[in-house]
């Protein structure tokens, strides 16, 4: 598949929520990529009998937090590495009511990474999307796309 195609990777792992008291709990990730909107990947976390949520997470970040710590402000992404756990990565997104801490598993989210990768390479995303905004620009002034000879 090229950066041309427009379709969609989803992939599901475990991970655990860290909830303010310190306790853990277990919980699904499901990880969403379009190549239609190439820079986000989506992040669906769902725990049972308290719902779901879901953030939209720059996809350069989440692959820069597999090696280091990555991000400043509300979102930040980071390898941690625990005793008798397997490594994991955190994110952390942050907000007027509190903290989200995520652990992801990191084999599972740098797998996903290298598929998302295989879909749309680092340094095409940009001009997928370049593409389509002059492609709207033109179409918003009425004009016709130019003829390819």
């Amino acid at each position: 598949m090229g950066p041309d195609s427009d379709s969609q990777l989803e992939g599901i792992t475990r991970g655990f929520v860290t909830l303010p008291g310190g306790e853990r709990e277990r919980c699904d990730i499901v990880l969403r990529y379009y190549t239609s909107d190439p820079l986000v990947v989506g992040v669906i976390v769902s725990q049972p009998g308290h719902g779901s949520a879901c953030w939209v997470i720059s996809r350069d970040l989440l692959s820069a937090g597999l090696t280091g710590t990555a991000g400043m402000g509300d979102v930040t992404v980071e390898p941690v590495a625990e005793q008798s756990q397997p490594l994991a990565v955190l994110l952390r997104v942050r907000n007027e009511r509190g903290e989200a801490r995520i652990h992801i598993d990191h084999q599972g989210l740098l797998l996903y990474l290298e598929r998302s990768h295989a879909m749309m390479p680092f340094g095409s995303e940009a001009q997928s999307r370049q593409v389509d905004a002059e492609l709207d620009e033109l179409l918003e002034q009425g004009q016709d796309p130019p003829v390819v000879r």
